[in-house]
């Protein structure tokens, strides 16, 4: 089976489970009688985690055993990954048409293999069964049977079907972001591991905001890669709630760009690096370009490029306009494309609101400038947003060291 693209690794959740098991007992045998398992069945999992991770999980001594630095780590995010399917066992209570013990179901004890979350996973990102088979590299018929054993298990249904495919059922979206947030502390433990060997590896996945994507991030991981050309590095871009779900799901590890307090939640933590203050821009050339002081009113009688309704810089600009008694013009162009916002200046006299930040290399290579418009209040925070109960991987660590370092110097004006 083909786990790769879905980003699942191959180890065995029971032979996890088991070592976490040993750490916390410091025993085989101990654990063994907790798991309801023999001292071998114990001890080839413990053997075969280590011979595939290639480092040793326990030392053996006369009085049981003792966990090492890799056991421990190991250990941890073991527990984190047990957390998340306890999670998802805990709203699963809720759905549950039989009253059967829920606590001792495989799927959430992580006693089920990891191939059958594969295919839940695939087929959740697919929606339809030959494409899921052709992303795993197995046949249909597999991932059907695995769907159907899973449903089995909860005694509930996880796809429904129409004329356009298999869709999932509300639990199901709560399940598969729960086995993603599983899987991706397995993943952060084999990156914990090479990190205690002195090789940090892996790979940052990470969600950018407009605000982001000219200098802090890609300067950040220019930097980063400067010193660690063995990390992996991809951004992904989209709306922010479809990134946010990205983040609340494991595949993305923090999100860069302009903070929102108002979307606060108890998941989530923020990081503010600085605040930065928006700005009216225009093609260099623009008839008002060489104006020293602009009124505020003049707004009224341009055509404007703005963020979509509802985002926070358009709200910044909504309260702008109205403290200054502004009338917002009609047929304003909305966008949050940075590239776009480039083209419609570029051969217009229209002027957008963005951050300079935005449009630094447009303005070092004079395609773009500011408008003497002072855009007072318009200040927003610009951070980090993780999740508060996810420890970053080393090389995620790293990434946010650098994203720091951007941000100190962008916020004391050093380019």
């Amino acid at each position: 089976m083909n786990v790769d693209q879905l980003k699942i690794p191959e180890l065995s959740l029971r032979y996890l489970k088991a070592a976490k098991c040993v750490a916390e007992l410091r025993s085989i045998t101990r654990a063994g009688e907790q798991l309801n398992r023999s001292q071998t069945a114990i001890s080839k999992a413990i053997i075969e985690l280590e011979s595939q991770l290639d480092v040793p999980l326990f030392d053996r001594t006369t009085s049981g055993v003792s966990t090492t630095v890799y056991g421990e780590a190991l250990s941890h995010r073991v527990t984190m990954a047990m957390a998340e399917f306890a999670s998802a066992a805990s709203i699963y209570d809720q759905f549950k048409k039989s009253r059967r013990n829920f606590h001792s179901n495989p799927l959430f004890s992580m006693e089920i293999s990891y191939k059958r979350l594969a295919a839940l996973i695939a087929l959740y990102e697919t929606c339809d069964y030959s494409s899921a088979a052709h992303m795993l590299g197995i046949t249909s018929a597999a991932v059907y049977n695995s769907i159907r054993e899973l449903e089995n298990l909860l005694d509930l249904a996880l796809f429904g079907k129409d004329p356009s495919g298999v869709n999932p059922t509300p639990y199901c979206k709560i399940l598969v972001r729960h086995t993603k947030l599983a899987f991706s502390q397995i993943r952060h433990a084999m990156d914990d591991i090479a990190s205690l060997n002195g090789v940090t590896c892996g790979k940052v996945t990470v969600g950018t905001m407009p605000y982001s994507r000219t200098i802090l991030t890609p300067r950040a991981i220019n930097q980063l890669l400067e010193d660690q050309p063995q990390l992996d590095i991809s951004t992904i871009e989209g709306p922010y709630n479809s990134l946010l779900a990205g983040l609340r799901s494991g595949e993305i590890d923090m999100l860069i760009g302009a903070v929102r307090p108002r979307e606060a939640a108890s998941y989530l933590k923020t990081e503010r690096l600085f605040d930065d203050k928006l700005a009216i821009l225009a093609r260099s050339d623009h008839p008002l370009a060489k104006k020293k002081i602009l009124a505020p009113k003049i707004l009224e009688e341009l055509q404007s490029v703005l963020p979509p309704t509802g985002t926070p810089t358009r709200l910044l600009y909504d309260q702008f306009c109205t403290q200054h008694e502004i009338s917002v013009p009609a047929h304003c162009i909305e966008t949050s494309s940075a590239s776009m916002v480039r083209g419609l200046l570029l051969e217009s006299d229209r002027v957008a609101l963005l951050s300079e930040h935005q449009i630094y290399y447009d303005k070092k290579m004079g395609a773009l400038t500011t408008l003497a418009i002072d855009m007072q209040s318009t200040y927003r925070p610009i951070g980090i947003t993780m999740l508060s109960h996810i420890r970053p991987s080393p090389a995620a660590g790293l990434f946010l060291d650098k994203i720091r370092s951007v941000a100190k110097d962008l916020s004391l004006g050093i380019s």
